[in-house]
């Protein structure tokens, strides 16, 4: 399993943290580290020089979705798990996946429009199978779909989903952005209500969370879940107009680079990956066209804080203008098979593991991930 660790940085100047010279930038001392370790740190220089108050922000996740989750499992319902394919760890809710240990889950793999043209559906569909076992779900089959061709596996959804649901009432939830209510609106197609009910949008009982109620026989019911926050992407970091740039809009193009040691990748003015340590690595990069890929070699630090002073890189935020804003992990990777590192909201890179070390500086409270590739069958 890849090793992932989290560089600390002064919370104020975002000098890398060190415990070992305090003549050197970033000292602290090593009783301090230790003693604070998961909460916000400064140098001794910052600490000194400056009054500093604040908190780390956490993940949200509204505890109403435990009382609609524990009434799937009275009811024993059937639980339609949507995710985003192209952002597929980002909107993978690991709180909400924890209680839905358990119960039955068809897994609908939406945005397929989205990948690259090698990919191919048979190995995304063991992707995600793989990666919902991985998190512990009980997955009764996996399709892929896309909301940009309504037609697009429909039918087999329709039928996927009469036979795990028996009878059962279904529930339908997943991520804000993954398309939820776009598939619900094409599978009611093959729907016809014999009711005399109506779709109706109520309170669910002691929430403040407002569920669609759709009848599809006299005692069957469609329920539409309000989409779970993702506050841990970049899409959440960044402005308006910047989000609409990396957002892609159709299929993103398999971007091929070669990193020595000590180079990097930048994505824009919004994150880069640099190689600290491993031989010569062939990548592809995944990301929207509208996001400039480039490799740079030399001090990443004062090149990334020059991009972002001089916001001359495409695209660029106004809201990250200094290194202090952003994290930095250190990712090795310990196999030595087809990876994956990730960025939620903004793409991944796909390479063959051969015992690299990287190093990812995003935005704080950006999610960085590494797993198996998504993409099978990639020429490097």
């Amino acid at each position: 399993m890849a090793l992932m660790s989290k560089i600390k940085r002064c919370y104020h100047c975002g000098t890398i943290l060190q415990s070992d010279n305090p003549n050197v930038a970033g000292y602290i001392s090593p009783e301090i580290m230790e003693k604070y370790k998961d909460g916000l740190l400064l140098c001794n220089h910052c600490f000194e020089a400056e009054t500093f108050t604040g908190s780390p922000k956490e993940s949200k996740y509204d505890s109403d979705y435990e009382k609609i989750i524990a009434q799937v499992k009275k009811d024993n319902a059937l639980v339609v798990y949507v995710i985003d394919l192209f952002s597929f760890e980002g909107s993978l809710n690991s709180k909400l996946t924890r209680q839905l240990n358990g119960i039955d889950v068809l897994a609908v793999a939406n945005k397929r429009d989205l990948m690259p043209k090698e990919s191919n559906n048979v190995d995304l569909e063991e992707y995600v199978a793989h990666r919902f076992r991985m998190v512990g779900l009980n997955v009764r089959g996996v399709v892929i779909t896309s909301t940009a061709d309504e037609t697009f596996n429909i039918d087999s959804m329709y039928k996927m989903l009469l036979e795990y649901a028996n009878g059962r009432d279904v529930y339908f939830i997943g991520a804000a952005t993954s398309g939820k209510s776009a598939i619900i609106s094409d599978l009611l197609k093959n729907f016809k209500n014999q009711t005399k009910e109506m779709i109706i949008r109520y309170d669910f009982e002691d929430t403040k969370l407002q569920v669609i109620r759709i009848p599809i026989s006299h005692k069957r019911y469609i329920y539409e879940v309000p989409g779970t926050a993702i506050d841990n992407s970049l899409l959440s970091k960044v402005e308006r107009s910047v989000q609409n740039l990396i957002t892609p809009k159709k299929a993103v193009m398999t971007r091929r680079f070669t990193l020595g040691k000590g180079q990097f990748l930048g994505f824009g003015g919004l994150a880069l990956i640099q190689l600290i340590d491993g031989h010569h690595t062939k990548l592809c990069a995944y990301a929207s066209k509208n996001v400039d890929i480039y490799v740079r070699s030399g001090n990443p630090e004062k090149f990334f804080s020059r991009a972002l002073e001089m916001q001359n890189m495409r695209p660029s935020s106004e809201y990250l203008n200094d290194i202090s804003e952003f994290d930095t992990f250190d990712i090795e990777v310990t196999e030595e098979n087809n990876r994956d590192i990730g960025i939620s909201g903004l793409g991944w890179i796909s390479f063959i593991g051969n015992k690299q070390v990287f190093r990812i500086v995003v935005p704080k409270g950006v999610f960085v991930y590494t797993t198996r590739s998504k993409v099978k069958n990639v020429k490097y």
